[in-house]
């Protein structure tokens, strides 16, 4: 079993603070997602640099391997004491989180975090320790496909202090909510919105303290692989597409002639739907197994200049053209595997035709480059 994590954040400033006060930091790496949450002492610019210097310290020490004992003791040393209010300088939560399942938890005075199983509370197995003067509160965990656990700063309990909850929201009540509203269909980043605009309808959006949020989702790795252009060779289109076909997740087909392949490899029809043809970009088509078949060049050229122009599946989402659904699609999963055919397509060495139909390789390319900068993983293969 390979587990993919997915996460969302957000941020509330206490109100009129242009800074927060809490810094999240979290990174993806082959085998495993890091996380370091800290809560800065006070508000404002102070303590965002308390904080900052904390999640900034872990995840160095962290991605040097260094094990999360030693990266607890070295905050430990590191991060001084107030003298007025013998209060730490930062509290913080370090998470790591690997591919197979296992995850390990560390947190130092700190809202515990909340582990929904099946959309109800599961107990946190943790036990206590002291590390360079702290107590410290670790847990070691499996998790399942499905499972949520949800990192707040003291801002989320400490809503409604005063007024709808005279000591606050609470961790009972926060974790309540969250039980109501972790749908499977939903992402991390929409569960994690979905608190935040409850906590500032609860502090009836003035912030009386800095709010973070960090939601994980453990999930299957969503997958797609986009077949662009006929093998170099012809005597290959048989078992280039067979192994298209086997490959898990969405499959897309972008071009003319390689949907004409696909279609004879697969005995199914293809069908032309003219309603989608805009003015620069040929309409798609529609293939049984298939979920989605475009023109190749020129739908592939727009879809480039469509996320150059920051596109998100939202911008696009009542278009029907095929640039905007090859968008949908390409940012709906977590990695993009292109197969490129290197077949010469007579049509586009017309010295009519725009310059950019021999550049399909390189237009793919900045797709690529595109998609790697919203943190989708892409790989490019040549057939």
């Amino acid at each position: 079993m390979s587990v993919y994590y997915e996460w969302g954040t957000k941020q509330l400033n206490k109100r009129s603070e242009e800074l927060c006060g809490d810094s999240i930091v979290i990174s993806r790496h082959s085998d495993s997602v890091t996380l370091a949450l800290a809560d800065g002492l006070g508000s404002g610019v102070k303590a965002n640099i308390l904080a900052t210097l904390t999640t900034r310290i872990a995840m160095h020490l962290l991605e040097n391997d260094l094990p999360l004992s030693e990266v607890v003791e070295t905050l430990g040393k590191t991060l001084p004491v107030c003298e007025v209010r013998k209060l730490a300088y930062s509290t913080f939560a370090i998470a790591q989180f690997f591919s197979d399942g296992r995850a390990r938890v560390v947190e130092f005075d700190t809202p515990p975090a909340i582990l929904l199983r099946d959309r109800k509370l599961f107990p946190l197995p943790s036990n206590e320790r002291v590390i360079a003067g702290k107590t410290i509160r670790e847990s070691v965990l499996e998790l399942r496909m499905g499972d949520w656990i949800v990192f707040v700063t003291d801002g989320v309990l400490n809503a409604g202090i005063g007024g709808v909850y005279p000591l606050g929201w609470g961790w009972g009540q926060v974790t309540k909510y969250l039980e109501g509203h972790a749908h499977p269909e939903l992402s991390a980043q929409d569960l994690a919105d979905k608190l935040a605009e409850t906590v500032a309808e609860l502090y009836a959006g003035a912030p009386g303290d800095d709010v973070s949020i960090v939601v994980i989702k453990a999930r299957h790795r969503l997958v797609a692989t986009v077949l662009t252009g006929p093998p170099a060779k012809a005597e290959t289109d048989e078992a280039v597409l067979a192994d298209f076909i086997k490959r898990r997740g969405l499959h897309a087909v972008c071009g003319g002639t390689t949907a004409k392949i696909a279609s004879r490899h697969l005995g199914r029809p293809l069908d032309v739907d003219l309603e989608t043809m805009r003015p620069d970009v040929p309409p798609i088509a529609r293939m049984e197994t298939i979920d989605l078949v475009t023109e190749g060049i020129l739908t592939l050229t727009r879809t480039n200049e469509l996320l150059q122009n920051d596109a998100t599946r939202e911008t696009v989402r009542f278009r029907t053209d095929g640039a905007a659904a090859l968008v949908r699609l390409l940012l709906s999963v977590d990695h993009v595997q292109f197969v490129v055919g290197l077949a010469v397509n007579p049509a586009h060495q017309n010295p009519n035709l725009p310059g950019q139909l021999g550049m399909k390789l390189a237009v793919v390319r900045e797709i690529a480059e595109e998609l790697k900068q919203r943190g989708i993983e892409v790989g490019i293969e040549s057939v």
